[in-house]
Formats: structure tokens, C-alpha cells, sequence
């Protein structure tokens, strides 16, 4: 763990971070029932776009011939069919359990790394996934109440998203981060907007604040999500990703009257901690695997 006078700013960041999620996810819910999830996607993406456009003055787009290209609509596609999950999850059930769900994204990057990547898992990353699991069976609740389209859109959504993890992995080990990130807005941004057109229908009146700020608030939520990574080891910051759930939580009982379950609260607690134990673990290996080693 990183101890300097940057890990209290990188805290602040994550509590922004975490706060601008859960309005995000707000905002959606907000909308949802007037607006189809799928166009508020390509708003969401749209905005996300504008946000990021002063990267296309300072990087190269990748050429043609450089192959990536099928690589990059992939993570594109993955990406929205993710956000889409999501959104139409917020739509469904509450605020809380859709960010508990979400946890699970790391273990599933995890078990997909060891397919994909050909990564080894130790009994740590086992014992996490175990624990992981455990956390989403009493999200799920089997046996006390009907598996309904929003668990399984949350959980598809997790999914997707962890793919997303493996594809970006695969793009960094040749191309810029930066660049990364940017085309994945400029493939996305035409995709989005084909799937929207099924069920299009313009923003009136008030809705457009919140369009808006679902652009604004998931550009603040990427900012100082990046800020709080680069002030802190992940170790340091990630448990405070589960104010995420609380302030999910709070809106949701005082904005929609979303039923308080501590169910959720420890479904979701076990999930994030299983993907911080093996987060930690990892680096803790690593950092063995790299110290100089003493001569005999």
C-alpha cells in the first residue's frame, strides 16, 4: 500500500468517482421510464465522445494495416452490449443490487484471463472466485424470490464487461492507452446510435438536463477514477469503491423508494472484497517475482 500525502486526495477522487457512478446510474433510472435504455446508451456514449475530443488533436490513429481493427469493434460491441446490460438493470431493480452485481466484473475478468490469456490462478485467486460466487448467490437470493430479466441483464452486463477487461489487455500490449480509450468512443459512437434508432425518441423539456448530465457525470467518473489510480496503489483506493453501493443505496430509497436489504449490502461487500483479496495477492506475488534477489 502506498503511503504518502496523495493516498488522502486519491480517496476524495474515489468518493467522487463512487458518488458520480451511482448519480449516473440515477439518472438512468430517472429516464428510463420515458426513454428506452438503449437510446440513453447512445446519448451516454455521445456525450462521453465530446468529452474526450481534445485527445483527437494529440494522438495517431492506429492505421488500417495495423490488424487491430477487428480487435477494437469487438471491445466496441462489448463495451455497449455492457452499458446496455446495466442501464436496462437499473431499470429493473434497485439501484444497490445493480452496483453489487457490477462487482463481479474483476472475478469474471479473472476466470476469462485464464482462458483467453492463458494466465495461472493460484488457490488465492480460487478462494476468491469461491467467495465471489457465494456473493452472488445471495444477490440472487435462489429459492426466495424469481430470477427476473434485471438480475440476468446485471450479471450479462458484468460479464461483458470483464471481456471488455480482456480485449483491452490484448490492445495495450501494441497500441496507446489513450488510443485505446478513443477508439473505443468512435466505434461505439455509430454502433450505439444504429441500435438506437429502433426506439428513438428525442429528450423534451427537463429530460435534457439529465441527458446532458449523464454525459458529465460519466466523464467525472473516468477522470477521477484515472486520478485516484495514478495517486494510489489499486489496494489503497478499491475498498472505497463500495461507498458506491451506499450512495446507490441512499438514492434509490429516497429518489424511487428502492426497498433497504442488507442482503445486498453483503452479497456485494463479499464480491468487492474477494476482488480486492486478489488484487492484492497479485500484487503482492508480482512484487516478489521483481525484487532483486540477494547473491549467494
Amino acid at each position: 500500500m502506498t503511503h504518502s500525502p496523495t493516498v488522502p486526495v486519491a480517496a476524495i477522487y474515489m468518493l467522487v468517482y463512487a458518488l458520480s457512478y451511482a448519480a449516473l446510474w440515477a439518472c438512468v433510472r430517472h429516464l428510463s421510464g420515458d426513454i428506452h435504455p438503449v437510446v440513453l446508451v447512445f446519448f451516454r456514449t455521445f456525450f462521453g465522445m465530446a468529452a474526450i475530443l481534445p485527445i483527437l488533436f494529440k494522438v495517431k490513429l492506429p492505421p488500417l494495416s495495423s490488424g487491430l481493427y477487428p480487435l477494437f469493434t469487438l471491445r466496441a460491441v462489448l463495451n455497449i452490449t455492457s452499458v446496455m446490460g446495466a442501464f436496462y438493470a437499473v431499470s429493473m431493480i434497485p439501484l444497490a443490487d445493480a452496483v453489487a452485481f457490477s462487482y463481479a466484473a474483476p472475478i469474471f475478468a479473472t476466470l476469462l484471463a485464464v482462458f483467453i490469456l492463458k494466465e495461472k490462478i493460484g488457490r488465492h485467486r480460487i478462494f476468491a472466485i469461491l467467495c465471489a460466487f457465494v456473493g452472488v448467490l445471495i444477490l440472487i437470493r435462489p429459492g426466495f424470490q424469481t430470477l427476473n430479466s434485471g438480475v440476468l441483464a446485471a450479471l450479462g452486463s458484468a460479464g461483458c464487461f470483464a471481456a471488455t477487461v480482456i480485449c483491452v489487455k490484448l490492445l495495450t500490449r501494441k497500441e496507446n492507452p489513450a488510443i485505446v480509450s478513443l477508439m473505443s468512443f468512435i466505434i461505439a459512437v455509430p454502433l450505439s446510435l444504429a441500435a438506437a434508432l429502433f426506439y428513438w425518441q428525442w429528450p423534451v423539456g427537463e429530460q435534457w438536463f439529465y441527458v446532458i448530465g449523464m454525459g458529465i457525470l460519466s466523464a467525472t467518473a473516468h477522470i477521477c477514477l484515472a486520478r485516484a489510480l495514478a495517486r494510489a496503489d489499486l489496494s489503497a483506493v478499491m475498498p472505497i469503491d463500495f461507498s458506491r453501493i451506499i450512495f446507490a443505496a441512499l438514492m434509490g430509497i429516497s429518489l424511487f423508494g428502492d426497498p433497504l436489504d442488507g442482503l445486498t449490502f453483503l452479497g456485494g461487500g463479499l464480491i468487492l472484497a474477494s476482488a480486492i483479496y486478489a488484487t492484492h495477492r497479485e500484487r503482492k506475488q508480482l512484487a516478489q517475482e521483481t525484487a532483486p534477489r540477494s547473491p549467494s
